[in-house]
């Protein structure tokens, strides 16, 4: 071997005389491309999004309803379609109430209320600002969606500055040539190739034309490049997570109004108090008590109304069933759904809907009391403003600590239980149907459904291996060899599917056939001869092309099985998101973004180790230690832990790069295809089937978006970024494809949601704190990753670094010659940086986990004496004329004082504006968005259901679902709501029905939030007037019977 020698064969192989070591025209071209590529990387990932955004506009308060009439587009539908003039709350159809015969008209107001629009009009997903969709579904969902765009940017910026590494890997033909053209992509194909007999490929260059320059002069630079584009994500992970989101969550929390600013649960209470059918009456007068004693403590810098309770919502405990409740209410109206398509007749779909219903009916048919008389779980408490609602959380700002709560003031406590007092959850984050379940049956689930997680996870990944070890065994892949072994795969213990060893193909010798020798032998003989021409040299030649027909059927065998490989993980997985949906929901959360956060994780980590650790593991070739472990499975063991590659080689890219390169150019496109695709199918579903459903109910399931599910897209967003991450350094075009990802993504969602899918739940800030969280974890990883390739001495050759930090590796490595490669692994000019910031990295996340095993204590008792010793402290803050006249300017802060919309408005004001921005403006069971549809089924009014004395309004009724002992069936001359309320709805009635007056029943509904709280109540009893012949009569007789003549 000489290095002469290897000259002019690279000249020869450019056709030029000789190799110019000392011009460097040609590398300033790529240099100068490549900066272009990052320009236009940058530029065309941020126009599109920063093209249409705008500075916040001015909060604009909705006191009272709008005049005049709201129009809505649907998207899925050609027509416009006018939405529900009588008042700006979302109305449901109620099965029971309302006549089963389909109504179009009515399905699409229902569409228009039911999905993600302000003011029930529309939102444009192109020129939507960011920032309105917390108006749509809370921080949590604005997060996201400034994840994904921040990640585009983010990956958009890594792929500009590693862009010359790809160029360079590009013009490079180091790797094997197999037709793979994504392996020109990764550093597997650096530098110009060059026989082993000629020269050793470690001292290989890299040619541009006739210039040339060693390897090991760029592969420092390409080094640092990929250790910039990690720092820019590790700046944008801490600016995110440290600044970004609690930011975001202040700014949102003063200039939203929603019931969460108005709001407080109370937790801790007693279950039973000796007169327990008057417990929201004494909690009530509790509470105002102590309101106006911290009215005392705290004076208001402006004046107050009395202290009122809004709302209160007591959470019954129902023993566990409201689970139940809510399945059979849904069972019913499925057993309506097919008698309609009966007509009357025997029909074996109604038999068994009937004979699930009494079984369920059986499971539910022990009887409780009267809900009056169950125990209190906690309960939903509304103030009549966010002063009075920070006075209670300052009067029990002890009471979220255990200790303290033990030593709470008399005075404090209610019926002599200690109370803890906190802020609300947004109305639509709670899960109604798991509010009676106690917190250690929480927690035994919690722990249950982790090692059944875990179980189902080492299966699913057993199961992986095996079937990719299995077609990798079965298919006819060969490896090749240079002769150099640092350069080639592992040649020991390599044994195929029967027991044999695999052939070995020595590139050097093949070099040396003939063609005629070559197909005599056929088999191993002439796929290895294939192999070492290339897949571009063979092409060329028609005598190779007929030559090389067994390699290509090989070929083509090989990515078949490889392809099928890949299907049966994607299958996997998509049953493991199954599996994981019904563990998650097993835990019974209490709300939607606890659900959605733990099946975020245990999605997340399921589809990343299925994904991305599993290949890595197949073709790992282990210690002996480990390899002779495992020999002691049967049947299995010998195809455990030895494939070919003990370092990531040139064959590694080839073979495992190549293959994970193609499954992220795939995922780029599949989740934003399918979701697009998704909103096609439904509106083309909506076409076909709304003129041949048979029941009204059935009509509104079909005019019923689908959900946004966040859960799913958080899992997919965290999975592409950690395969990303882990192995972006030899595979640079990933970060490519993960910023092409995430934009396609962001436009399929921004779509989806606004067009395409239901109102979501108003998510709080920590789904995304965790996957931010979640994001550190991949940079030691990509550490760990980018030393093992651009430590590896083949394919990633680097000078070994110089000066005090290369004279402190070599005393290290002279300690014990066996550390000696490692040392030089880590001690070179392109991998001592990772090894620095792996370091750090894990220096930080030791103190990390300390400060959270400490920190706990130690912050407790930070708020503990902040609290004790500036009990009277309060902010300085403008007067209520001021801040209300910087409102109507646009003006959200005032001499830096940042503006509490909320803290200007009493709720009476309050109400409106969240019925118009934010609904429901009530925790009320029966106001859920999903559970409004069935309510009517969980309430005592219901005529199928007996009754309790209990009004309807805390929630739903267990008297009437849970066969109540102590039944008390009111006066049949008397009203379903207050005196007051009937008389005055009565009037409206008359108004509209018998002397003209356009929505006078909406507008006394949306007149008084006392007369919106009965809505529920008196839609039937309107409809009943609305479908009547003679509509004075009916009003007259509604009239008597309620005894109000």
């Amino acid at each position: 071997m000489s290095w002469q020698a290897a000259l002019e064969y690279w000249a020869e192989q450019a056709g030029c005389a000789e190799l110019n070591f000392d011009k460097s025209s040609q590398f300033a071209r790529v240099w100068t491309y490549s900066v272009v590529y990052a320009l236009v990387m940058t530029i065309g990932i941020t126009v599109p999004f920063r093209w249409c955004s705008r500075e916040k506009a001015a909060i604009k308060i909705h006191a009272e309803p709008d005049d005049d009439p709201e129009e809505g587009i649907d998207p899925a539908t050609p027509h416009t379609v006018k939405t529900n003039k009588t008042t700006n709350t979302y109305k449901t159809y109620n099965v029971e109430a309302s006549d089963p015969t389909p109504n179009l008209e009515e399905a699409r107001k229902h569409l228009v209320h039911s999905s993600a629009t302000q003011n029930h009009k529309w939102m444009s997903p192109l020129c939507t600002p960011t920032y309105r969709l917390s108006e749509v579904g809370g921080t949590g969902t604005e997060l996201y969606f400034r994840t994904l765009r921040n990640m585009a940017f983010i990956f958009a910026y890594m792929a500009g500055i590693t862009g010359p590494l790809v160029a360079f890997c590009w013009l490079g033909n180091f790797g094997p040539d197999t037709g793979q053209f994504l392996l020109k992509t990764t550093i597997g194909n650096l530098g110009e190739y060059a026989d082993a007999d000629i020269i050793d490929p470690i001292k290989r260059v890299v040619r541009l034309g006739c210039e040339g320059m060693p390897l090991k002069d760029l592969t420092g630079i390409f080094g640092w490049l990929d250790f910039s584009a990690v720092l820019v994500f590790l700046v944008y992970l801490i600016w995110a997570r440290f600044w970004q989101i609690p930011r975001m969550a202040e700014a949102d929390d003063m200039e939203q109004v929603t019931p969460k600013d108005y709001a407080v649960v109370i937790e801790s209470l007693p279950a039973q108090i000796p007169d327990q059918a008057q417990y929201e009456q004494k909690l009530t007068e509790h509470l105002l008590e102590r309101l106006r004693y911290t009215r005392g403590r705290r004076p208001s810098p402006w004046a107050l109304p009395e202290p009122t309770v809004e709302e209160m919502v007591l959470v019954r405990d129902y023993k566990g069933r409201l689970h139940e409740l809510t399945e059979r209410a849904k069972l019913e109206i499925s057993v309506g759904i097919a008698k309609a398509y009966a007509k009357g007749k025997e029909s074996k779909k109604v038999d068994k809907l009937q004979k699930q219903l009494e079984k369920l009916e059986e499971k539910l048919g022990a009887k409780l009391d009267g809900e009056e008389l169950l125990p209190v779980v906690r309960a939903y408490v509304i103030l009549n403003n966010t002063e009075d609602v920070q006075n209670l959380l300052f009067d029990y700002r002890f009471a979220k600590y255990k200790l303290f709560r033990c030593c709470q003031f008399r005075a404090r406590r209610f019926e002599g239980t200690a109370i803890r007092v906190t802020r609300a959850p947004q109305p639509t984050d709670i899960i109604w149907e798991n509010q009676d379940i106690g917190f250690f049956n929480r927690l035994f689930r919690q722990i249950f459904v982790f090692f059944v997680f875990f179980v189902i996870l080492s299966v699913s990944i057993a199961f992986i291996y095996l079937t990719t070890v299995a077609s990798k065994a079965t298919s006819k892949t060969q490896v090749s060899y240079l002769g150099v072994p640092a350069c080639d795969p592992v040649s020991e213990d390599q044994f195929d599917i029967n027991g044999n060893e695999p052939y070995q193909c020595m590139i050097q010798n093949a070099m040396n056939w003939t063609m005629d020798y070559a197909v005599g032998e056929g088999g191993d003989i002439l796929s290895c001869w294939c192999t070492a021409l290339g897949y571009q040299a063979i092409l060329s030649n028609g005598d190779y092309m007929t030559a090389c027909g067994p390699w290509f059927i090989e070929l083509g065998t090989t990515i078949g099985i490889a392809t099928g490989s890949s299907v049966i993980v994607t299958v996997i997985n998509l049953v493991l998101q199954l599996i994981i949906q019904y563990l998650a929901e097993f835990e019974r959360p209490l709300s939607h973004t606890a659900l959605n956060s733990s099946m975020i994780q245990k999605a997340f980590w399921a589809q990343t180790l299925n994904t991305g650790f599993v290949l890595f593991v197949v073709n790992y070739f282990a210690p002996k230690a480990l390899r002779e472990a495992v020999l002691a499975l049967p049947g299995v063991g010998f195809l455990l832990f030895r494939g070919p590659f003990a370092e990531l080689t040139r064959g590694w890219y080839a073979l495992v790069g190549v293959t994970l390169v193609t499954n992220m150019v795939i995922n780029m496109f599949v989740p934003a295809s399918v979701t697009i695709a998704k909103l096609f199918v439904t509106s083309l579903k909506r076409w076909c089937c709304r003129g041949r459903v048979a029941h009204q109910a059935e009509l509104i399931e079909l005019y019923t978006n689908p959900e946004f599910d966040i859960k799913v897209k958080y899992a997919q967003l965290l999975t592409t970024i950690f395969v990303t991450l882990i192995y972006g350094s030899g595979l640079p075009l990933l970060y490519f494809l993960a910023s092409i990802f995430m934009f396609l993504q962001f436009w399929a969602d921004k779509y989806n949601l606004l067009w395409g899918a239901r109102r979501p739940p108003a998510y709080d800030t920590k789904m995304a704190k965790e996957a931010i969280d979640s994001m550190f974890y991949a940079l030691p990883l990509h550490c760990v990753l980018a030393i093992l390739m651009f430590g590896q001495v083949c394919v990633f050759p680097s000078n070994p670094l110089g000066g005090d930090l290369g004279n402190f590796a070599n005393q290290g490595a002279s300690y014990d010659p066996g550390l000696s490669q490692l040392f030089d692994m880590l001690s070179k000019e392109s991998t001592w940086m990772f090894v620095l910031m792996l370091v750090v990295l894990i220096v930080l996340w030791v103190l990390c986990l300390l400060a959270w095993i400490i920190g706990g204590s130690a912050s407790t008792a930070q708020d503990f004496l902040v609290s004790l010793c500036c009990p009277r402290w309060r902010k300085s803050q403008p007067s209520m004329e001021e801040m209300q006249a910087a409102l109507k300017k646009g003006d959200r802060s005032i001499s830096g004082h940042t503006i509490d919309v909320a803290s200007t408005m009493n709720w009476d004001k309050a109400f409106h504006h969240i019925e118009s921005t934010f609904p429901p403006a009530s925790y009320r069971f029966e106001r859920h968005p999903q559970l409004k549809s069935i309510a009517h089924l969980l309430r005592p009014t219901s005529p199928s259901r007996p009754n309790t004395e209990r009004s309807a309004c805390e929630g739903p009724a267990a008297g009437s679902d849970l066969r109540p002992e102590a039944e008390a069936t009111p006066s049949p001359l008397s009203a379903p709501v207050p005196e007051g309320v009937a008389r005055n709805f009565l009037q409206a009635l008359q108004a509209e029905y018998v002397q003209g007056t356009e929505n006078a029943v909406g507008d006394f509904f949306s007149s008084k939030s006392e007369n919106h709280e009965h809505e529920e109540t008196l839609s039937r009893f309107e409809e009943q007037v609305r479908a009547a012949e003679h509509k004075e009569k009916a009003i007259s007789e509604l009239k008597s019977s309620w005894g109000l003549d």
